[in-house]
């Protein structure tokens, strides 16, 4: 067992499983230890357990993208974020529609400005992966954020409480239904994820007088946030406002002796944020253009008749209904404890975190992030729930790890709650998988009807340079093929296009006078048949 300022971290040989005493705590300015002695000990003891939970972490999410979610996109955010990512990945911000029937190729989400295309979405997740696309490995992105995201709360909790409360937050949060799931999509929260705690990982560490590193801390701070900032704005702002505040804070107090520190740290989010208005401009010509309002223009934050459906638009009344929903599916997905009446399992060890002497007024802190993401999205005129859970609230949960952790660590310093602990948490982790893991996994088997069915048809009939026309009764039969489409149709071996009678189906075939035609309906036997 590992020894932590608060106690024995439980759960000998199931999360930690040390024999070594751990006795110092990294907070503590009393402890005459140096830090790179410290950290030299924290390589030898725990750095290849970590390192396991990360791989193991990759692993998972791997699994869930390939065996659950064919590695390909379900949901239009998908769709787009692939389109755009393939795009950048061809070296331009946005790409010509074909001169000939354009709706034969569109779909969901994919802005048509001037005879230009592009994905509705801000630019930062499509520019991560496009590295993926250009191995053709686009689940790659959120496999890596995933094990970042979970290295990312042990460090964090690690750095604030002690080891033991990182490794167990970074435990259990690898397994938290709504992280598992997101990390197997092509969705940008996962990376969204990973950047916002790497930002306040370091945030803490350059706050620190102590700390060597400070600038360096600083300047890779500036970095996250930016990188969040141009994955999901909105979302960066909720958590990076009350992060913004303490700036303020720490620069009075220190009578801006930290100035230098946070103004590094400005700097380099400035910089990176810089991207979002630079796409902006490459690809509709103004830096302050909403893209999301090029497709749907009602699609924005804040109240009133101009935001959201309806002809009274997004009111107060509205947000109460989405927080309704989506409420009780946070209860729990945070960790996929049991709800009982309306309360969340989940809730106890965060609970437990707060108030379980002795009190610590950063576990409260870590509260305010998620707290203040929660409240911004009451300005969104969207909800979130479904499947995955309300995953607008998702980049909140590795803070809640991480004082659920320092709960049961709190909790179970003395003998009869550790004992306690040591059956009740195995049984709630099986809870987990039995009846929320795998009850989504069910349910994203062939998710909005799209599976890699179709694909293995094409694949196996083994045709070239050819163009095939896809029989569409909604959206979802052609996007079942088109994520395969090139952005450039020509550069592509072949081209998918909506089946849209034979009138326009000649016009575009006699573009492609050197490709064979082909036409493929899911409902025929057999689905793919020649023809011109």
């Amino acid at each position: 067992m590992i020894k932590g300022p608060q106690g024995w971290v439980f759960l000998e040989g199931f999360f930690v499983g040390s024999t070594q005493p751990f006795v110092y705590n990294i907070t503590s300015p009393e402890q005459p230890m140096g830090y790179g002695i410290f950290m030299m000990n924290l390589l030898k003891r725990m750095n290849r357990r970590v390192l396991i939970l990360c791989i193991a972490t990759f692993i998972l999410a791997t699994a869930v993208s390939w065996g659950v979610f064919n590695a390909m996109p379900h949901l239009e955010d998908e769709q787009a974020n692939l389109f755009q990512a393939k795009v950048f990945a061809s070296g331009y911000v946005t790409v010509a529609e074909p001169p000939f029937a354009p709706q034969a190729f569109s779909i969901p989400f994919i802005v048509n400005k001037d005879g230009q295309l592009f994905g509705k979405y801000t630019p930062g997740y499509p520019l991560l992966l496009a590295i993926g696309t250009l191995i053709n490995q686009a689940w790659l992105i959120n496999s890596l954020a995933a094990m970042l995201t979970v290295l990312g709360a042990y460090l964090l909790g690690r750095d604030l409480f002690d080891q033991g409360t990182g490794l167990l937050a970074a435990a259990l949060g690898a397994i938290s239904p709504m992280f598992v799931m997101l990390s197997g999509t092509l969705l940008a929260h996962p990376s969204a994820m990973a950047a916002l705690i790497f930002f306040a990982w370091m945030f803490v560490r350059a706050r620190r007088s102590d700390e060597p590193k400070r600038l360096a801390f600083a300047i890779g701070a500036g970095a996250s946030i930016g990188l969040a900032l141009i994955i999901r704005p909105w979302t960066a702002i909720g958590i990076g406002t009350p992060f913004a505040l303490l700036a303020l804070i720490d620069l009075i107090r220190s009578r801006l002796k930290l100035l230098r520190v946070f103004v590094l740290m400005a700097i380099v989010f400035a910089l990176i944020a810089a991207i979002y208005p630079l796409f902006n401009w490459a690809a509709t010509g103004s830096p302050t253009t909403n893209t999301y309002q090029l497709y749907w223009p009602y699609d924005s934050i804040g109240f009133g008749p101009q935001v959201g459906r309806g002809d009274e638009g997004h009111t107060w009344e509205k947000a109460k209904i989405n927080f309704d929903l989506d409420w009780p599916q946070f209860n729990e997905v945070i960790f996929g404890w049991p709800v009982i009446g309306a309360f969340g399992l989940s809730w106890l060890p965060i609970i437990l975190g707060l108030v379980w002497r002795p009190f610590d007024k950063r576990a409260w802190a870590l509260l305010i992030p998620p707290a203040m993401l929660i409240a911004a999205h009451l300005l969104y005129w969207a909800r979130s729930g479904g499947l995955y859970g309300p995953r607008y609230y998702s980049e909140g949960l590795p803070f809640l790890w991480i004082v659920a952790a320092h709960g049961l660590i709190k909790f179970g310093s003395t003998k009869w709650p550790r004992r306690l602990i040591k059956v009740a948490l195995p049984l709630l982790i099986m809870w987990s998988i039995v009846f929320s893991i795998e009850a989504r996994f069910l349910q994203g088997f062939s998710l909005y009807d799209l599976d890699r069915h179709d694909t293995n048809i094409i694949a196996s009939a083994d045709i070239h340079h050819a163009i095939v026309f896809v029989a569409t009764g909604y959206w979802t039969d052609y996007a079942n093929l088109s994520w395969l489409n090139q952005p450039n149709l020509n550069s592509g071996d072949i081209i998918f296009a909506q089946d849209s009678g034979s009138v326009v189906d000649n016009v575009i075939a006699q573009q492609y006078p050197d490709r064979n035609v082909y036409y493929y309906d899911r409902k025929q036997d057999p689905p793919l048949v020649a023809g011109r």
